[in-house]
């Protein structure tokens, strides 16, 4: 699918091909079926929802330390959400994103996309939400740009679907 300016569908090495959107919440069957309810969409789908041209599931963090994280430190929330694109034009990624995120947030989720293309999504992905605090050199979150990116790298998540 392409939109009406003839963008051309994601490309699966494309920084629009998938993102990560950790969540402060334990039990990903259940944020997901918020979601589900949240974005008026068919509970036949099980576990895995279908916002337009891409596909959300769940599993748990395997960067999680099992202990209460600080609220910045979202590569340690409990649960995550895999988001693939394997349709569709950036522009339509970032919107179903977008959907998502917004969903979560309205519903009292803490959530941060971790993706490629954060900074067009509101509060960057999340990020402004929840700030980092300074660090020790001094150096403000903001000027570290994504600084979570060396910590993880693509395809690292194990694929694991509740």
């Amino acid at each position: 699918m392409t939109d009406d300016r003839g963008s051309s569908p994601v490309n699966p090495d494309s920084a629009y091909s998938d993102a990560s959107i950790y969540v402060d919440a334990e039990a990903a069957p259940r944020v997901l079926g918020r979601l589900r309810d949240a974005l008026g969409l068919d509970k036949a789908d099980g576990a895995e929802l279908t916002v337009r041209p891409v596909r959300v599931y769940g599993a748990p963090n395997d960067y999680s330390t099992g202990r209460h994280a600080h609220p910045s430190d979202f590569l340690q929330w409990p649960t995550v959400l895999e988001c693939e694109a394997p349709s569709g034009a950036p522009a339509e990624v970032v919107q179903a994103v977008t959907a998502v995120l917004e969903a979560l947030w309205h519903g009292g989720f803490k959530a941060v996309a971790a993706c490629g293309f954060e900074d067009e999504l509101p509060a960057r992905g999340g990020i402004d939400r929840y700030p980092r605090p300074a660090c020790v050199s001094g150096a403000s979150a903001a000027s570290s740009g994504s600084w979570w990116r060396n910590l993880i790298s693509r395809g690292k998540r194990k694929r694991g679907v509740l």
